[in-house]
């Protein structure tokens, strides 16, 4: 799949962090991260999850807005959007995420 966001290096270093609960991984590397800008003190991501029924999905957006909060103290706005389109795939996942999964190459899960 070609879909490759394009996330601000201080943005990414911060949603690394976040990791998925079941999966163990992080949001970024696990392709959930659809978008993320920070302009004039606000930080909006739209980010997706693997499933719509995710039991964690609640879970998983506030540690991504209390992770920005913390990075980015300057931040007056910080905005998570839970988005569904593009569908989440394993496709998504990146290169760094396939090796954290023990997955050398790319493929089906």
């Amino acid at each position: 799949m070609a879909f490759a966001p394009e996330i601000p290096p201080e943005l990414t270093r911060s949603l690394s962090r976040v990791l998925d609960p079941e999966v163990g991984i992080n949001i970024v590397d696990l392709g959930l991260v659809y978008a993320a800008r920070s302009d004039d003190g606000r930080i909006d991501v739209q980010m997706t999850l693997t499933s719509r029924g995710c039991p964690m999905g609640q879970m998983v957006v506030e540690d991504v807005h209390d992770q920005l909060v913390w990075s980015f103290p300057e931040a007056g706005v910080v905005n998570v959007e839970l988005v569904w389109e593009p569908p989440w795939s394993p496709d998504l996942i990146t290169k760094a995420g396939r090796a954290a999964l023990g997955q050398t190459s790319e493929g089906q899960f």
